[in-house]
């Protein structure tokens, strides 16, 4: 039966309510679920550098969703409607042009609804990941909104798709209440099948800090999780993961690479090509 949490609203709005979705697909760690939504009244108290990132990614989500001409457009809009009874008018977030790899962009749009003391701002999405990808999106919402003026009462989300990965979940555990095995557990909870499946890597990297792992998503998540949750945590994360995994029948994973020992593919073919 799984637990009433209190929480912020991060934890239990968004969170929680994502696993207690059902999956429109559990591909590999991650668990896909669409439609979803979450609101809430405050964002949360984060910054870039507590998400890992580094000063860069501020630069990194201008390019992608920052289009001076649109914000100018709407900026107008709001001026030119100040003090109308009902207003209404939606941003562009498309910026720059995706590579040939992307999808497409994640937020597509952002309403801003105004009436007499009262404000509304809606962000649409195409796809995002909740752990970490979005959390960056959370930061970076402020300054656009500082730009257009806004203050709002509510701030409110809209996935046309969205996901949840075990790779992400050094991100979640570190600032979960209760801490990180009580994360995991609301994952057992709420879901198992996604539990099974998305909870490997997780287990590895608690195994040891001094490991490689060969994909660069694990490999800094990796390195977060051991300088953001302390050895002690990772310990117990590490005896709750092995567990109930040999509760479940699932075998336990190896350690990757020590650090020296893992050559890149694209340098082993070239070391082969040389020989």
């Amino acid at each position: 039966m799984p637990r009433d949490v209190k929480g912020n609203d991060y934890q239990v709005g968004l969170i929680l309510r994502a696993l207690d979705r059902p999956a429109l697909a559990l591909q590999g760690v991650r668990k896909i679920i669409q439609p979803f939504d979450w609101q809430t009244k405050k964002l949360p108290d984060i910054s870039f550098e507590d998400l890992g990132y580094g000063r860069n990614k501020l630069k990194q989500l201008e390019r992608n969703y920052w289009n001076e001409d649109e914000l100018s457009r709407v900026s107008d809009v709001l001026a030119r409607r100040k003090g109308k009874s009902f207003t209404s008018v939606a941003a562009s977030l498309r910026n720059k042009a995706k590579d040939s790899r992307s999808m497409g962009h994640c937020m597509l749009s952002l309403v801003i609804s105004r009436s007499k003391g009262f404000e509304a701002v809606e962000v649409q999405y195409r796809s995002t990941e909740l752990g970490l990808k979005f959390c960056g999106d959370l930061v970076f919402l402020p300054h656009l909104l500082k730009r257009l003026g806004c203050d709002p009462n509510v701030y409110r989300f809209r996935f046309a798709n969205c996901f949840l990965s075990g790779v992400y979940f050094p991100y979640i555990a570190s600032h979960w209440d209760g801490g990180g095995v009580s994360f995991l557990r609301d994952v057992r909870d709420r879901d198992l099948a996604f539990f099974k499946q998305s909870t490997r890597f997780f287990l590895r990297s608690a195994y040891q800090r001094n490991q490689v792992f060969p994909y660069s998503p694990e490999n800094v998540a990796h390195k977060f999780g051991w300088s953001h949750l302390s050895t002690k945590h990772m310990g117990e994360i590490r005896r709750f993961l092995e567990g109930e995994h040999k509760k479940y029948g699932k075998p336990l994973p190896k350690i990757h690479y020590k650090p020296g020992e893992y050559i890149p593919r694209g340098q082993r073919n070239k070391e082969e090509d040389d020989e």
